[in-house]
């Protein structure tokens, strides 16, 4: 039976050249049978998947009838305000224990920190106590040691021997001489024997010295050199005002923001040509390295250039490393033209609206508060009707606060930059002069550093020695403590 299905329904007739025509008409019907029931087997069979996955029909809840509540009078409102204040005195109570608890605690921690910091003092002041003790005793032990083993190494004395020319005998001193140490001029020796100024005139015996048999006696005379100072040359040494031309090798943003002079950003150049001193001379600067630092001038769009050392290998393949003072300037300008970008005007605007965001909160959450006045003062309450509104005006203003304080710290990140391109061609302007030799730079570096040194301890006397106001005289005259503290000082 299925053979007869399957021969009738999907297997092509046979039949000669003229019953195509027939056959063709069979297998044309034969296809549209076939087509007319998979396409309905097909919507019978997605009928029940959609019939079976249907979500079922649910059962809506009968709904409670609304009643009215109890009418709220002015009996009512004030026994709420009563409560209201009840509430919140209770609630300033707590907050008063809690607040007594934590100071007691902030106390305890205070004093207890206190007594750790005193004890840590003593046990710190008895440890270096004991450390300085015990070096003192190994120095004063060495010491010790070292004078033992020289009495022990000590040569043994002459034989003393009488000075004539004296009323009383002078011994001659048989310990060994120090070296390098001179002897002591004569004096003349009293013939009389009747001199009150018998001391005065001679030296004492513990003074007297000669010669030992077997020694000579030396003294050298040493006289200072000298030293002449350095000559100032062309070669050896660039003046103020000198300029060279240079290549910015090394680009930067520099910021232009209100803060831009306090944060620069290096920069370095490339010298081209061998500098031009005053009266037309030509240096050896020829293929230095010079870095220096800018910041951003908006008003202008040129990045300011400070120099900060620069560095060359000389002829003999010495190294000089020298810091230098100068500015950069571009097409007879001071600064290097740049061009000016700004992107945080977006950001600006973000935070405008979040501002305007926040007013509208804080306007939605006033219109949902009801003030109402007694004798204790006044209270806000919010009705069941208005604390949607009260919510979303909450809501809106906080998340506006925080948007707001979001988009200023994030527009105070994008500051105005002045981009510096590398390949400038520039003249670096030297306002200070400095040494071209390593050795006399090295003196130069010293003297400017004791420079800074003694500028920032003269600075410092003045902060630290501040006068006296001249009417605290007279305040104090008049019997007002004043205090022995300058102002600002503790």
């Amino acid at each position: 039976m299925f053979d007869k299905f399957r021969a009738r329904f999907f297997e092509d007739k046979d039949g000669d050249f003229e019953q195509g025509g027939d056959i063709n008409t069979e297998t044309t019907k034969r296809n549209k049978n076939l087509t007319t029931l998979l396409m309905t087997v097909l919507v019978v069979a997605v009928l029940g998947v959609y019939q079976y996955t249907r979500p079922k029909a649910v059962t809506a809840a009968p709904e409670n009838p609304v009643t009215f509540g109890v009418i709220v009078d002015k009996e009512f409102t004030e026994k709420d305000n009563q409560s209201a204040l009840v509430q919140q005195q209770q609630l300033i109570a707590k907050l008063r224990q809690e607040m007594r608890g934590l100071t007691d605690s902030m106390e305890r921690l205070e004093k207890d920190t206190d007594e750790r910091i005193a004890r840590a003092k003593d046990e710190t002041a008895t440890l270096v106590e004991n450390k300085v003790r015990r070096e003192t005793q190994d120095k004063i032990e060495n010491l010790t040691a070292k004078v033992e083993q020289l009495q022990s190494n000590k040569p043994p004395t002459q034989i003393d021997k009488s000075q004539e020319g004296r009323g009383n005998a002078l011994h001659w001193q048989g310990e060994p001489e120090i070296l390098g140490q001179a002897k002591l001029p004569p004096r003349p020796i009293p013939t009389s024997h009747d001199n009150p100024n018998i001391d005065t005139m001679s030296y004492s015996d513990s003074q007297e010295r000669s010669f030992t048999p077997s020694q000579f006696d030396s003294t050298d005379f040493v006289w200072t050199q000298d030293i002449a100072s350095m000559k100032r040359t062309t070669d050896n040494y660039v003046p103020t005002g000198t300029f060279v031309t240079a290549i910015v090798t090394g680009g930067a943003d520099a910021n232009a923001g209100v803060l831009g002079q306090g944060d620069t950003t290096p920069v370095v150049l490339q010298t081209i040509n061998e500098g031009i001193l005053p009266n037309g001379k030509k240096s050896k600067l020829k293929d230095c390295t010079v870095t220096g630092a800018t910041y951003g001038e908006i008003s202008s769009s040129r990045g300011i250039v400070r120099t900060n050392r620069m560095s060359c290998i000389l002829d003999n393949d010495e190294v000089l490393d020298v810091a230098v003072k100068g500015t950069v300037f571009n097409f007879g300008r001071n600064g290097i033209r740049g061009t000016t970008i700004l992107k945080n005007g977006q950001v600006v605007q973000m935070a405008g609206l979040s501002g305007i965001l926040t007013g509208l909160g804080e306007a939605g959450k006033g219109l949902s508060e009801t003030t109402s006045t007694s004798a204790l003062g006044s209270t806000s309450s919010v009705s069941g009707e208005d604390i949607g509104l009260n919510l979303l005006g909450n809501a809106t203003a906080s998340v506006g606060a925080k948007l707001a304080d979001y988009y200023i710290g994030l527009a105070e990140m994008y500051h105005p930059i002045v981009e510096i391109n590398p390949g400038a061609i520039v003249n670096i302007v030297f306002l200070e002069g400095f040494p071209l030799d390593p050795m006399a730079a090295e003196e130069y570096e010293k003297a400017q550093a004791e420079t800074e040194e003694s500028q920032s301890n003269q600075v410092m006397e003045v902060i630290n020695h501040v006068t006296q106001n001249p009417l605290a005289n007279q305040i104090s005259a008049q019997g007002i403590q004043v205090p022995s503290s300058p102002f600002g000082h503790q």
